[in-house]
């Protein structure tokens, strides 16, 4: 009996064991999920905190990327109507300058080629101004040789300035001239029709 007693006695100190090991066993699992359960919480709410900061950069680097964009076509445009504005202002006075020629008469053209001329002379004549010293020396044979000689090329070069002229613009002086309205005339009026012309009144 007392061997029965005490067998029995083992057994039971047996599943005293085997169920302390089961609660540890248990309390062991719980606490690993726990560790794990926190972990893998913390760990989440960084990813989350990484990839919230990642956004906000992100969305910064779109907008300073976006106002600098922003920021170059503003100055183009700018810099565009300038020059649009610029060559408008340049073509309008132009318009108005060739208006103002049209204008001109007989009399203003030959004022502005008589008082042009003197410069042209002078340009072609400047070379003669670096001269310091002329030695002359004359054979007798009247006008050929000797100071009027110098003074009858100079002559021919101030008569050689309306070929220049025509050279250059490639226009014969007398066509520009014919072209010019004579002193006194007034120019063409435009065509003007009567308010029932078009009409068929």
């Amino acid at each position: 009996m007392q061997q029965q007693v005490i067998a029995e006695q083992v057994k039971v100190q047996q599943v005293e064991k085997e169920q302390q090991v089961k609660v540890q066993e248990a309390e062991i699992a719980r606490r690993e999920k726990e560790l794990i359960a926190t972990v893998l919480k913390q760990a989440e709410i960084e990813r989350q905190r990484i990839e919230t900061l990642a956004a906000a950069e992100k969305q910064r680097l779109i907008v300073e990327a976006e106002g600098r964009a922003s920021s170059i076509r503003a100055q183009g445009e700018a810099e565009a109507e300038i020059i649009f504005k610029k060559g408008d202002a340049e073509a309008r006075a132009m318009n108005v300058k060739a208006e103002a020629f049209q204008e001109y008469n007989q009399a203003a053209v030959i004022d502005k080629l008589l008082t042009g001329l003197p410069d042209v002379v002078k340009a072609l004549a400047s070379p003669l101004a670096n001269v310091d010293k002329i030695t002359i020396i004359s054979t007798g044979n009247g006008d050929a040789a000797g100071m009027n000689k110098i003074t009858g090329d100079i002559t021919k070069m101030a008569a050689q300035v309306p070929a220049l002229f025509e050279t250059l613009s490639g226009m014969p002086l007398s066509d520009l001239l014919s072209k010019v309205r004579k002193i006194g005339d007034k120019p063409p009026k435009p065509d003007v029709l009567p308010p029932s012309a078009g009409t068929g009144k």
